[in-house]
């Protein structure tokens, strides 16, 4: 993108840093040649015709009257959907970022690992100086279902099925997903896996269809003894509901890296639930040296008109 000015972007990242915006300046600058990254909250930012934006304030992007465009700082993008305010104008366009299934796709099986070789249980003997073992529990074909196969979720559904686990898939329609992994999609689909699978993983986009999807019913309808996994979004699960399913026993535990509130609030009683892994959303990370490719590639095609990757169907919030 050759330009005569510098292209000027407005930039929120909810993080408070303004290092990793200065990376991403100086990312985008290689790519389109000379780039501001304006602070959203600037005054300068009313201007920008582009804005490269995680959890901005409410109300601030419909304040720029010439927006052409809207790039989400990772795959998911609810928090742009949940603010009403943000203009039907300008497109809204979604990273999908390898490098981002990459690192989820090792959080994931991490968390699987360490759940099925009793991690917790060995940590705290050894706070304890307690050298005890378990038996060891058969995990071959042992069935797991990861709730959406977008990019990131056939990349962890593969990776699991190559360390021997039996993985079916969920989806919101019918898909066909390559072997080992079964292809499951629909109410009744979605019902069979909750009663079949040992361990569930949640990576599905936040929508009205999938908001409290994991409820009571939901968790009454998994065996007995399985386990949780939530990569997704907080407001996938009913808190309360998986808080009371574990500690009546019908569920193992949980690994969280969402929650309906973040930060987690330290009152809030996952923190003394010690079945509940929790991680502060950090499963996968945005990395501008990965992801300047496809913002830049955004950035260009809406210069130009031409068309746009990973665009955002706003009538389906995703």
């Amino acid at each position: 993108m050759n330009a005569a000015r510098d292209v000027k972007i407005a930039y929120f990242d909810n993080s408070g840093r303004d290092d990793k915006r200065r990376w991403w300046q100086d990312c985008l600058t290689k790519r389109l040649g000379p780039c501001q990254l304006v602070p959203l909250e600037d005054s300068a930012a009313l201007a920008c015709e582009y804005a490269l934006v995680w959890y901005p304030p409410q109300g601030r992007l419909a304040q720029l009257k010439d927006l052409k465009l809207i790039v989400s700082l990772g795959q998911g993008v609810d928090h742009l959907m949940a603010d009403k305010s943000v203009p039907d104008g300008p497109s809204i366009v979604r990273l999908v970022d390898p490098d981002m299934s990459h690192a989820l796709s090792q959080w994931v099986i991490l968390n699987v690992l360490d759940y099925l070789r009793d991690g917790r249980y060995y940590r705290e003997n050894a706070q304890q100086k307690r050298f005890e073992a378990r038996d060891q529990r058969q995990t071959k074909n042992l069935p797991i279902a990861v709730y959406g196969m977008g990019a990131i979720g056939l990349v962890i559904a593969q990776r699991l099925a190559a360390l021997g686990f039996d993985v079916s898939g969920w989806s919101r329609s019918a898909r066909h997903f390559p072997e080992p992994i079964k292809s499951a999609h629909g109410k009744a689909r979605f019902d069979a896996l909750l009663a079949s699978c040992e361990i569930h993983i949640c990576i599905l986009p936040l929508t009205p269809s999938t908001t409290d999807l994991f409820d009571a019913a939901a968790f009454a309808h998994m065996k007995k003894g399985a386990y949780f996994i939530n990569g997704g979004r907080g407001k996938q699960v009913v808190e309360a509901d998986l808080l009371t399913a574990i500690r009546a026993g019908h569920l193992d535990g949980a690994c969280l890296d969402v929650f309906a509130e973040e930060p987690l609030p330290p009152q809030h009683p996952f923190w003394q639930e010690p079945a509940i892994t929790i991680w502060p959303h950090v499963a996968a990370q945005t990395n501008p040296d990965t992801a300047a490719d496809q913002v830049a590639a955004a950035i260009s095609a809406a210069a130009t008109g031409a068309p746009l990757s990973n665009l955002v169907d706003k009538s389906r919030g995703y």
